[in-house]
């Protein structure tokens, strides 16, 4: 068979000049002060003022990632310190993923190089954090799993347990996290010095919790408008937000207010809205299937234009693990699947696509070991080599745009 030509030269320099461009427009053109990482800021700036025990006890800030940001609040403004860290958590697992996976083609460095630099990993938020713990985790299962090493190195079962007490959204790849545990353990078995790993990590982040515990009856995460909620919950306002923009009287990337949402249930019943993310589910049938296809559409097509071919690497994957008795690959693109359809089942105004990150990293690791493997087509890695050429291209030429006329994000979308 004849090889064809890569673009491996072109699209190296191609990458690192998007990601550059992606930093400029991330961390100094884009303006403070949106979304997540406008309620962070203010929550930041007031434990400045406060102290961090009062940060802490007020219960809006994760711990793990107050005690990384904190420190850097007092050198850099509150905004751009959380960026900081972000890009810092975007270098940090750039460097690990290439040290520890060995891949020795410029290939897929290229394409975890410009996955990292795509969409709005960069904005102040602990979303980063948590994607870097997670991957952590996923990525020395899948090195167990390929049988690169005998066991899950106890530096990724910390960062595991800590993942869990980052961002409530880590509920959602509980699962996953399970299973990658039972594919590992279920023959090995787990040694005492991994049981007393994790269970020490959960009870000193349980420990450092007790402000906020004492105070609120919860852990410390990112608990926003906690004062402003009206009693009414994330769940009933993401409803009544998608409610509305179906009827056309919300725009796109935006939430009814709270004021909105408790108004909504006065006049209707506290029944109108569901109150949990499982309610939304059950709450209109219909609705709910229309949405998932919608979002899950949304989620190929956003998918595409930040990691290429990764994002079909499900299909890939399963099929390996079916034809091949491949559990890697099985392993990766099953997790990656479930993950898809466990958020777009869910009922919410807008899908923000970086809460992906972790599953489609596995995606671009699957998609790099199906290459090696020699059972793919050369044409599959010249494929994705050309769609993220063109990909760069068009990133690139949107960055340099948004830099030029100094435009916020949202609204060029």
């Amino acid at each position: 068979m004849i090889k064809l030509p890569a673009p491996t030269q072109v699209l190296q320099p191609l990458v690192f000049f998007y990601a550059a461009l992606s930093i400029v427009y991330w961390l100094f053109i884009l303006a403070p002060g949106i979304g997540d990482e406008g309620l962070m800021s203010l929550y930041l700036s007031e434990g400045n003022k406060e102290g961090y025990y009062w940060l802490i006890q007020k219960g809006n800030f994760s711990l793990p990632y107050s005690l990384l940001v904190y420190p850097l609040s007092f050198i850099f403004p509150s905004y751009f310190a959380l960026r900081i860290l972000s890009l810092a958590g975007i270098l940090f697992l750039y460097f690990y993923l290439i040290r520890r996976l060995d891949f020795k083609t410029q290939n897929f460095k290229n394409h975890i190089l410009f996955y990292l630099f795509s969409g709005s990993f960069l904005l102040g938020t602990n979303d980063n954090l948590l994607f870097c713990l997670l991957t952590i985790f996923f990525t020395e299962v899948y090195l167990v799993l390929i049988k690169q090493q005998e066991r899950i190195p106890l530096y990724a079962l910390i960062c595991m347990i800590t993942s869990l007490f980052t961002r409530q959204m880590a509920i959602i790849y509980l699962p996953i996290i399970l299973a990658g545990l039972i594919l590992v353990y279920q023959q090995k078995g787990i040694l005492r010095k991994e049981y007393l790993a994790t269970l020490s990590t959960a009870l000193v982040w349980f420990v450092l919790n007790i402000p906020s515990i004492q105070a609120n009856g919860f852990i410390s995460f990112d608990n926003k408008d906690t004062n402003q909620q009206m009693g009414m919950t994330w769940a009933q306002r993401q409803y009544l937000s998608q409610l509305d923009f179906n009827a056309g009287k919300l725009t796109e990337f935006t939430h009814v207010t709270w004021q909105d949402t408790f108004n909504y249930v006065q006049e209707n019943g506290e029944t109108s809205l569901p109150k949990t993310n499982m309610e939304s589910i059950l709450f209109d049938p219909v609705l709910t299937i229309e949405e998932f296809i919608k979002d899950l559409a949304y989620m190929v097509y956003s998918g595409f234009r930040q990691c290429g071919l990764g994002v079909f690497f499900p299909i890939l994957g399963i099929w390996y693990f079916l034809k091949f008795g491949n559990r890697e690959l099985g392993y990766l693109g099953g997790a990656q699947l479930f993950t898809m359809l466990v958020i777009a089942l869910m009922i919410i105004s807008y899908i923000e696509i970086r809460w992906l990150a972790p599953v489609f990293i596995m995606g671009i690791i699957g998609i790099e070991s199906v290459n090696r493997s020699g059972k793919a087509s050369t044409f599959l890695d010249f494929s994705n080599q050309l769609i993220l050429f063109v990909l760069g291209v068009y990133g690139s030429w949107r960055y340099i745009n948004l830099i030029l006329e100094k435009q916020t994000f949202l609204s060029s979308v």
